[in-house]
């Protein structure tokens, strides 16, 4: 892995001496005095960016990507070339300026590959789009899809807390995509701080950290308690990881990324955004960058049903309006991002929050219908996702659940009670800050129960006559009114 970081020092000096004195010729003496300013200097101040890093692989100190207070020249935060399912890192970075500075953090993939192919690999199918190397694809592996990241505001001690602030979760795949982590801009600051506040400069023992912990699995966060002992001798981070449900398709895969870190100077520079192209040298007369809309950073998730009373002629028109709306999102590692329940008689989480397109058509287009209506079911599994290591902060990642149903919940049993249950779900979805709303398609379904139990409002409610219908409605969904 490449690691790039960019940094200026920048002196001049000045000197200025002024000196008066005050000479009078006669035969008079005259009361006098001389006042001298001497060695007036003007010295610019520094932005100098400097790094160090404590890291953790399975609990034990990993020299090989530890290092202390430095410019990054060739270290590396990865640096593992034999990892396996259930492989935890955790690390603490600490970032060091001499000036109150805004840090962005931008991460590039350059690499998810399959490198080669074992037997394993093809066996029974584990990996049937592996090619032998050297065809030029370098993305046709499937390591960065099962390594999960998180990153959050630490304290200095390798471990989570949970006090803490997690800004930043997703596979690896979402989170070194070309993605761009405001670390302290104009509008954001994940350094535990205030937002549109900088990162704090001075001497080295103005310290901000950022903690970042990797998963070969699936990983949970397992914050403890606030603390300042809580550096184990062997830190896990506050996190765990599961790796049982891997197979060996990922054998062997190799995936390569550079993070790169840029300081700019916070005084007379108030409007700084992190973004694609970001300079540390302003312009002249910088035009501030535009809040960006509070939904255009949204995470969604559809909530789609796939009961028994859904032919297969009005499937393939809800999976043609949902593929509609959501390549019509957007989706991008630093904008929206998506995902999707469905239910029936049970509930499946189907595509958990992800900035790919292809992953969300791919989840729609596997649905099949058939069973009965457990709406509650398909609400809590969105919620989770909502509230669960994917989701991002709600403060620019606000939380939008979109429930489409052409029925009346009747699961789970008994039966008479499996519209109170739903309603009690969509409330704890409410609680949990997440913007309910609800398509109810045909003339089956209870639109006053869907409208004051389901959705936040009415006005959060959309009457469909049929799915031929579905698709005009979505596309006309604002999810910011």
């Amino acid at each position: 892995m490449r690691i790039i970081i960019n940094s200026r020092l920048l002196l001049s000096l000045a000197s200025i001496v002024f000196a008066a004195a005050l000479v009078i010729g006669a035969t008079v003496a005259f009361f006098s005095d001389s006042e001298t300013s001497q060695d007036n200097v003007l010295v610019a101040g520094a932005v100098d960016l400097k790094i160090d890093n404590e890291s953790y692989l399975n609990g034990e100190l990993n020299a090989g990507t530890t290092w202390a207070l430095d410019d990054l020249t060739n270290q590396l935060f990865f640096n593992f070339d034999d990892v396996k399912p259930s492989d935890l890192g955790e690390d603490t970075i600490s970032l060091h300026a001499q000036n109150d500075c805004w840090v962005c953090m931008e991460i590039t993939l350059h690499e998810n590959n399959d490198n080669t192919c074992t037997e394993p690999e093809l066996a029974l199918l584990n990996d049937p789009t592996c090619d032998e190397p050297g065809d030029g694809n370098l993305f046709d592996g499937e390591l960065a899809q099962n390594i999960n990241f998180i990153f959050w505001a630490d304290d200095g001690d390798n471990v989570l807390e949970t006090d803490e602030e997690v800004f930043e979760t997703g596979t690896a795949q979402d989170v070194l995509d070309n993605n761009i982590i405001p670390l302290a801009d104009s509008l954001i600051n994940n350094l535990g701080g205030t937002d549109g506040q900088p990162m704090p400069g001075g001497d080295e023992t103005v310290v901000s950290y950022v903690g970042k912990a990797w998963c070969f699995g699936t990983l949970t966060q397992a914050p403890l308690p606030p603390s300042d002992d809580n550096t184990p001798a062997n830190s896990t981070g506050g996190v765990s990881c599961d790796g049982d449900l891997l197979n060996n398709a990922t054998q062997t895969d190799r995936v390569l990324a550079d993070i790169k870190f840029t300081a700019i100077q916070a005084r007379n520079n108030p409007d700084f955004v992190c973004q694609p192209g970001a300079s540390p040298t302003p312009t002249p007369s910088p035009s501030p960058t535009p809040t960006p809309p509070p939904c255009g950073q949204a995470d969604v998730m559809l909530v789609l049903d796939r009961s028994g009373s859904i032919n297969s002629t009005e499937l393939a028109l809800l999976k043609t309006a949902a593929t509609d709306f959501v390549d019509s999102l957007g989706l991008t590692p630093t904008g929206i991002h998506a995902g999707q329940t469905s239910f029936a008689t049970f509930g499946t989480l189907d595509q958990t929050l992800t900035s790919t397109e292809a992953s969300m058509d791919a989840a729609i287009a596997a649905l099949s219908s058939s069973g009965f209506t457990n709406l509650k079911a398909g609400i809590d599994l969105a919620t989770g996702e909502l509230t669960g290591v994917n989701d991002r902060a709600d403060g620019t990642s606000p939380d939008k659940m979109i429930i489409i149903t052409d029925g009346h919940p009747n699961r789970p049993l008994p039966s008479g009670t499996a519209d109170d249950v739903a309603g009690a779900a969509a409330d704890a979805a409410r609680t949990a800050g997440i913007e309910v709303f609800v398509v109810g398609v045909g003339g089956d379904v209870d639109a006053t129960f869907l409208t004051n139990e389901i959705a936040d409002d009415a006005a959060h409610y959309f009457s469909v006559g049929d799915y031929a219908d579905l698709q005009t409605t979505l596309d006309n969904l604002d999810l910011c009114p």
